[in-house]
Protein backbone atom coordinates (compact mmCIF):
# COMPACT_ATOMS: atom_id res chain seq x y z
CA UNK A 1 0.00 0.00 0.00
CA UNK A 2 1.36 3.14 -1.16
CA UNK A 3 2.02 5.74 2.11
CA UNK A 4 0.02 8.88 2.28
CA UNK A 5 1.36 12.48 2.83
CA UNK A 6 -0.84 15.00 3.57
CA UNK A 7 -0.13 18.60 2.65
CA UNK A 8 -2.16 21.85 2.92
CA UNK A 9 -2.26 24.41 1.41
CA UNK A 10 -1.22 22.75 -2.57
CA UNK A 11 -2.73 24.73 -4.50
CA UNK A 12 0.19 26.90 -5.78
CA UNK A 13 3.81 27.88 -5.11
CA UNK A 14 5.72 25.44 -2.47
CA UNK A 15 2.92 23.55 -1.89
CA UNK A 16 2.19 22.93 -4.96
CA UNK A 17 5.88 21.84 -6.03
CA UNK A 18 5.77 19.75 -2.55
CA UNK A 19 2.93 17.93 -3.60
CA UNK A 20 4.20 16.74 -7.45
CA UNK A 21 7.19 15.64 -6.15
CA UNK A 22 5.97 13.23 -3.17
CA UNK A 23 3.74 12.18 -5.95
CA UNK A 24 6.92 11.36 -8.09
CA UNK A 25 8.56 9.68 -5.27
CA UNK A 26 5.81 7.26 -5.48
CA UNK A 27 3.82 8.30 -1.96
CA UNK A 28 -0.08 8.78 -2.31
CA UNK A 29 -0.78 12.33 -1.90
CA UNK A 30 -3.75 14.06 -0.13
CA UNK A 31 -3.40 17.64 -1.63
CA UNK A 32 -5.67 20.41 0.82
CA UNK A 33 -6.69 23.40 -1.17
CA UNK A 34 -9.06 26.59 -0.57
CA UNK A 35 -9.47 28.09 -3.90
CA UNK A 36 -9.04 26.29 -7.48
CA UNK A 37 -6.44 27.20 -9.17
CA UNK A 38 -4.49 25.86 -12.30
CA UNK A 39 -2.45 24.40 -9.81
CA UNK A 40 -5.38 22.02 -8.34
CA UNK A 41 -5.61 21.65 -12.37
CA UNK A 42 -2.49 19.99 -12.32
CA UNK A 43 -2.68 18.22 -9.72
CA UNK A 44 -6.07 16.31 -10.77
CA UNK A 45 -4.10 15.41 -14.24
CA UNK A 46 -1.55 13.99 -12.37
CA UNK A 47 -3.84 11.70 -10.31
CA UNK A 48 -3.68 13.15 -6.52
CA UNK A 49 -6.43 13.31 -4.54
CA UNK A 50 -7.49 16.68 -3.37
CA UNK A 51 -9.57 17.96 -0.57
CA UNK A 52 -11.28 21.69 -0.82
CA UNK A 53 -11.45 23.27 2.68
CA UNK A 54 -10.98 26.63 4.00
CA UNK A 55 -9.42 26.91 7.87
CA UNK A 56 -11.51 29.96 8.77
CA UNK A 57 -13.83 28.07 11.56
CA UNK A 58 -13.50 24.99 13.82
CA UNK A 59 -16.44 23.21 12.14
CA UNK A 60 -14.55 23.62 8.43
CA UNK A 61 -11.07 22.30 9.79
CA UNK A 62 -13.23 19.18 11.28
CA UNK A 63 -15.14 18.79 8.36
CA UNK A 64 -11.96 18.34 6.68
CA UNK A 65 -10.53 16.01 8.83
CA UNK A 66 -13.46 13.81 8.48
CA UNK A 67 -12.66 13.78 5.01
CA UNK A 68 -8.83 13.10 6.16
CA UNK A 69 -10.29 10.15 8.03
CA UNK A 70 -12.67 9.02 5.06
CA UNK A 71 -9.31 8.88 2.86
CA UNK A 72 -6.99 7.88 4.68
CA UNK A 73 -6.68 4.80 7.03
CA UNK A 74 -2.67 5.48 7.61
CA UNK A 75 -0.48 8.80 7.05
CA UNK A 76 3.20 8.21 6.85
CA UNK A 77 3.64 12.41 7.35
CA UNK A 78 1.55 15.60 7.42
CA UNK A 79 2.80 18.77 6.53
CA UNK A 80 1.24 22.22 7.04
CA UNK A 81 2.17 24.35 4.31
CA UNK A 82 -1.23 26.53 4.34
CA UNK A 83 -0.66 30.03 4.91
CA UNK A 84 -1.80 33.23 5.31
CA UNK A 85 0.25 36.22 4.31
CA UNK A 86 -0.13 40.19 4.04
CA UNK A 87 0.80 43.10 6.12
CA UNK A 88 -1.52 44.31 9.40
CA UNK A 89 -4.07 46.30 8.66
CA UNK A 90 -3.90 49.84 9.87
CA UNK A 91 -7.17 49.87 11.07
CA UNK A 92 -7.63 47.92 14.36
CA UNK A 93 -11.01 46.92 13.54
CA UNK A 94 -9.79 44.96 10.18
CA UNK A 95 -6.69 43.97 12.25
CA UNK A 96 -8.75 41.99 14.61
CA UNK A 97 -10.42 40.14 12.19
CA UNK A 98 -7.04 39.26 9.90
CA UNK A 99 -5.42 37.91 13.45
CA UNK A 100 -8.20 35.86 13.86
CA UNK A 101 -7.63 34.40 10.10
CA UNK A 102 -4.29 34.33 10.23
CA UNK A 103 -4.52 32.01 14.24
CA UNK A 104 -7.15 29.84 12.69
CA UNK A 105 -4.38 28.64 9.72
CA UNK A 106 -1.59 28.98 11.24
CA UNK A 107 -2.46 27.39 14.78
CA UNK A 108 -5.75 26.05 15.31
CA UNK A 109 -6.08 24.00 12.00
CA UNK A 110 -2.78 22.51 12.49
CA UNK A 111 -3.37 21.63 16.41
CA UNK A 112 -6.78 20.53 15.74
CA UNK A 113 -5.55 18.08 12.67
CA UNK A 114 -2.56 16.89 14.36
CA UNK A 115 -4.58 16.19 17.52
CA UNK A 116 -7.61 14.31 15.69
CA UNK A 117 -4.88 12.39 13.39
CA UNK A 118 -2.51 11.50 15.38
CA UNK A 119 -3.57 7.78 15.56
CA UNK A 120 -3.52 6.99 12.22
CA UNK A 121 -0.13 8.42 11.76
CA UNK A 122 2.42 5.41 11.41
CA UNK A 123 6.05 5.51 10.02
CA UNK A 124 7.43 2.34 8.23
CA UNK A 125 8.21 -0.25 9.99
CA UNK A 126 9.74 0.88 13.95
CA UNK A 127 10.23 4.04 12.78
CA UNK A 128 8.35 7.15 13.91
CA UNK A 129 6.06 8.97 11.69
CA UNK A 130 6.49 13.15 10.85
CA UNK A 131 4.45 15.95 11.00
CA UNK A 132 6.23 18.68 9.52
CA UNK A 133 5.26 22.87 10.12
CA UNK A 134 5.90 25.06 7.60
CA UNK A 135 7.07 28.22 9.28
CA UNK A 136 9.30 31.38 8.56
CA UNK A 137 12.79 33.46 9.47
CA UNK A 138 10.46 35.80 10.68
CA UNK A 139 9.93 33.69 13.82
CA UNK A 140 13.38 34.46 14.90
CA UNK A 141 13.63 38.23 13.97
CA UNK A 142 10.20 39.18 13.09
CA UNK A 143 9.18 42.60 11.07
CA UNK A 144 6.98 45.16 12.45
CA UNK A 145 5.39 45.44 9.58
CA UNK A 146 4.18 41.71 9.63
CA UNK A 147 3.53 41.03 13.49
CA UNK A 148 0.19 39.82 12.91
CA UNK A 149 1.85 37.56 10.98
CA UNK A 150 5.40 36.76 12.28
CA UNK A 151 3.83 36.06 15.76
CA UNK A 152 0.84 33.43 14.73
CA UNK A 153 3.82 31.72 12.71
CA UNK A 154 5.85 32.16 15.78
CA UNK A 155 2.91 29.97 17.75
CA UNK A 156 3.38 27.55 15.21
CA UNK A 157 6.69 27.35 15.96
CA UNK A 158 6.05 26.63 19.62
CA UNK A 159 3.61 24.52 18.79
CA UNK A 160 6.32 22.64 16.83
CA UNK A 161 8.40 21.86 20.25
CA UNK A 162 5.20 21.47 22.40
CA UNK A 163 4.18 18.70 20.27
CA UNK A 164 7.44 17.20 19.17
CA UNK A 165 7.42 16.47 22.80
CA UNK A 166 3.97 15.16 23.60
CA UNK A 167 4.15 13.04 20.72
CA UNK A 168 7.83 11.15 20.72
CA UNK A 169 8.77 8.29 20.54
CA UNK A 170 5.99 7.54 17.60
CA UNK A 171 5.91 11.13 15.89
CA UNK A 172 8.48 13.59 14.96
CA UNK A 173 7.52 17.13 14.75
CA UNK A 174 9.81 19.26 13.09
CA UNK A 175 9.65 22.73 11.31
CA UNK A 176 10.96 24.12 8.33
CA UNK A 177 12.05 28.11 7.75
CA UNK A 178 11.97 28.88 4.51
CA UNK A 179 13.46 32.75 3.64
CA UNK A 180 12.91 33.80 -0.06
CA UNK A 181 12.67 30.69 -1.91
CA UNK A 182 9.92 32.30 -4.33
CA UNK A 183 9.13 36.02 -5.15
CA UNK A 184 5.79 36.74 -6.10
CA UNK A 185 4.65 39.26 -8.68
CA UNK A 186 4.33 42.00 -6.18
CA UNK A 187 7.82 41.94 -5.29
CA UNK A 188 9.19 45.13 -7.89
CA UNK A 189 12.62 44.80 -8.82
CA UNK A 190 14.04 46.84 -6.24
CA UNK A 191 12.72 44.64 -3.54
CA UNK A 192 14.44 41.81 -5.41
CA UNK A 193 17.37 43.40 -5.26
CA UNK A 194 17.04 44.57 -1.75
CA UNK A 195 16.27 41.12 -0.41
CA UNK A 196 19.46 39.19 -2.25
CA UNK A 197 21.46 41.88 -1.71
CA UNK A 198 20.69 40.36 2.34
CA UNK A 199 21.09 37.33 1.61
CA UNK A 200 24.61 35.56 1.58
CA UNK A 201 23.70 33.19 -1.46
CA UNK A 202 22.28 35.87 -3.21
CA UNK A 203 19.55 34.46 -5.16
CA UNK A 204 16.13 33.01 -4.94
CA UNK A 205 16.13 29.91 -3.44
CA UNK A 206 12.74 28.19 -5.54
CA UNK A 207 10.34 25.60 -3.76
CA UNK A 208 12.57 22.64 -4.51
CA UNK A 209 14.98 23.15 -1.48
CA UNK A 210 11.99 23.40 0.67
CA UNK A 211 10.80 19.94 -0.86
CA UNK A 212 14.65 18.69 0.32
CA UNK A 213 14.53 19.65 3.63
CA UNK A 214 11.32 18.34 4.02
CA UNK A 215 12.05 14.73 2.28
CA UNK A 216 15.52 14.60 4.83
CA UNK A 217 13.14 15.21 7.89
CA UNK A 218 11.10 12.36 6.84
CA UNK A 219 14.03 10.15 6.10
CA UNK A 220 15.94 10.70 9.49
CA UNK A 221 14.67 8.87 11.90
CA UNK A 222 16.88 10.54 14.97
CA UNK A 223 15.33 14.67 14.52
CA UNK A 224 12.57 15.69 16.42
CA UNK A 225 11.72 19.23 17.70
CA UNK A 226 13.92 20.79 14.96
CA UNK A 227 13.58 23.67 12.55
CA UNK A 228 15.34 23.67 9.35
CA UNK A 229 16.05 27.47 8.13
CA UNK A 230 15.99 27.50 4.04
CA UNK A 231 16.72 30.71 3.15
CA UNK A 232 20.21 30.95 1.80
CA UNK A 233 22.10 32.42 5.07
CA UNK A 234 19.43 35.40 4.85
CA UNK A 235 18.48 35.30 8.78
CA UNK A 236 22.67 35.54 9.24
CA UNK A 237 22.28 39.26 7.51
CA UNK A 238 18.69 40.48 8.07
CA UNK A 239 18.31 43.64 9.99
Amino acid sequence: MQQVVLITGASRRVGLHMAKRFHQDGYRVLAQYRTKTEGVEELHALGIMTVQANFDSKEHIFAFIKDCKHYCESIRAIIHNASSFSPTEVDLEAAAEQYQQFFMVHMMAPYLINEALRDRLKGDNNDPADIVNITDINVENPTHRFDIYGTTKAGLQNMTLALAKKYAPKIKVNAIAPGPVLFTENHSDEVKQEMMSETPLGREGGAEPVYLAVKSLLTNNFLTGITIPVDGGRRLAKR
